[in-house]
């Protein structure tokens, strides 16, 4: 699976590889700055895959759950921007259901951690273990999303 990954990353969003790479060196270090750059980069990866993927865009009006709902699809909306390519792609109701919710997992969570940072806390914001759960969570979601892409490799 990784090797389909890796290759699949490397033509759709090759600039991450090179993140990806650093990520990984990141995580190797016993440096509390470095787990948390780890972490920063999981959520530009996410934003380079959703520039990738579903570019920004106009806001559009959709039907969920019953109700007409304004879908912000904008340059820093990349989470509703992935979960729209997932909805548009995927034909399994299961496979929107489960990735969607990894995405907005890993999405809020990029989220508070980066609220964190942003507050100028000297403290840690992350611990290793939380930035390695986080990059696992980040690569193999980006691994079934990227399953959705038609490519050949």
């Amino acid at each position: 699976m990784r090797e389909k990954v890796d290759k699949t990353i490397g033509k759709i969003i090759p600039d991450s590889v090179v993140k990806f790479n650093a990520v990984y060196n990141n995580l190797k270090t016993e440096n509390e700055e470095n787990w948390s750059n780890a972490v920063h980069s999981c959520r530009k990866i996410l934003k380079d895959l959703a520039d990738s993927i579903y570019p920004p865009t106009d806001d559009i009006e959709k039907e969920v759950d019953g109700k007409l709902k304004k879908i912000e699809l904008g340059e820093e909306r990349y989470i509703n921007r992935i979960l729209e390519f997932i909805d548009n792609k995927s034909d399994s109701e299961s496979f929107k259901s489960v990735v969607g919710s990894q995405l907005r997992f890993i999405g809020d969570r990029l989220i508070s951690i980066l609220e964190a940072s942003h507050k100028g806390s000297h403290t840690t914001i992350v611990s290793k273990e939380e930035a390695n759960r986080v990059v696992v969570y980040t690569y193999l979601l980006i691994g079934d999303i990227l399953s959705l892409v038609d490519i050949k490799i």
